[in-house]
């Protein structure tokens, strides 16, 4: 057992925001049985969202979702299958206008797995070559500020309401001008937990930064890779509702889920201005605020459970235009998002 090991297990141990995720959720599941008997449905989280597969929960296509926003408001996003060549790929870029840096990602995917951001060619061909399921291109929108916006609206309502608001902030370290790279990265605590893996990404590791310098190790906003959970729901006004509402609305059949999206800064975020969609997100979206570092895990739980009980709510109304899915329908689907997860993740 290595010291550094050691430090990494007592970060985890003393921070629950990264305690694996079935412990954090343990309370909502124990409350699970109880909303299923409420809608009547052991699978009633397929028609939180009837636009969207399983409701979002899993095997929802990220690229469907985009397809219904206005182009104004998301990046060029091009869809390929498993096994089409880098080359191919290329072309397309070409005839859209996407150039590098690009961003490589899964259609169906989850807490930020699977997703690269490629800088040259031979980045983009091996990580084509990766994806065993359909896969998605998208432009690395370089903006500096980006933003989890979860949209809540049950079915009798005229609007919805933003019930959280999550300001990501990107891991990076400062320069002193003495230490190196690695140096200063293995004394964050976001950066030292994952460090084998960001250390095979990084060139000249060893290089001393200036004091001042600024290195942003993780491009991704997420929190599996780095990425700090702010709580923004200071943030919300009525700009952020309205453009949320906005949407949402473009959106069939949604009612329940995260936005996630960059912007030219936060006062054009919180003016309702700028936003570009990275992500929607259905029923898998967590209400991201919890996760901001010494926040209360018991405050976190009731907010977990808070949203799951607005979404069996939005089901038991759906419930009526909606019929809930059938359960073969349901353990076949819940058995095919596996069987992507086993091939893309193992």
């Amino acid at each position: 057992m290595t010291a550094a090991w050691r430090h990494r297990f007592w970060i985890r141990l003393t921070h629950w925001e990264f305690w694996p995720t079935w412990v954090v959720y343990l309370p909502v599941l124990c409350c699970y049985p109880f909303w299923a008997l409420r809608a009547r449905s052991l699978f009633f989280y397929a028609n939180i969202n009837p636009g969207m597969t399983m409701g979002g929960l899993y095997g929802a296509s990220k690229k469907e979702a985009l397809d219904a926003i206005p182009q104004t408001h998301k990046p060029t996003t091009l869809s390929f299958q498993p096994g089409t060549d880098g080359s191919d790929v290329m072309v397309r870029m070409e005839q859209f206008g996407v150039s590098f840096p690009a961003v490589v990602k899964p259609d169906q995917g989850e807490r930020g797995k699977g997703i690269e951001v490629v800088h040259h060619e031979a980045q983009l061909q091996a990580a084509v070559a990766s994806h065993p399921t359909p896969f998605l291109v998208q432009p690395y929108l370089d903006l500096p500020f980006e933003a989890g916006v979860f949209y809540v609206r049950l079915p009798h309502e005229p609007r919805g309401r933003v019930t959280s608001l999550v300001v990501k902030g990107f891991l990076q370290v400062t320069g002193n001008g003495k230490d190196s790279l690695e140096t200063l990265a293995l004394q964050n605590m976001r950066a030292a937990l994952i460090w084998e893996q960001l250390k095979n990404t990084i060139p000249h590791a060893n290089r001393i930064l200036d004091a001042g310098e600024v290195v942003t190790l993780e491009a991704i906003g997420n929190h599996s890779r780095g990425t700090a959970f702010l709580d923004g729901n200071h943030l919300i006004n009525d700009a952020i509702e309205a453009e949320a509402e906005r949407l949402a609305r473009c959106l069939p059949g949604f009612y329940y889920g995260r936005f996630d999206l960059r912007a030219p800064s936060a006062e054009a975020f919180q003016a309702g201005e700028g936003w570009q969609l990275l992500e929607v997100n259905g029923a898998s979206a967590e209400p991201a605020h919890i996760y901001q570092e010494g926040a209360s895990l018991l405050a976190g739980v009731r907010s977990l459970i808070q949203h799951w009980s607005w979404a069996c709510d939005i089901s038991r109304q759906n419930r009526r235009h909606h019929p809930h899915v059938r359960r073969k329908e349901a353990v076949a689907m819940c058995r095919e998002w596996r069987m992507v997860k086993a091939t893309r993740w193992s």
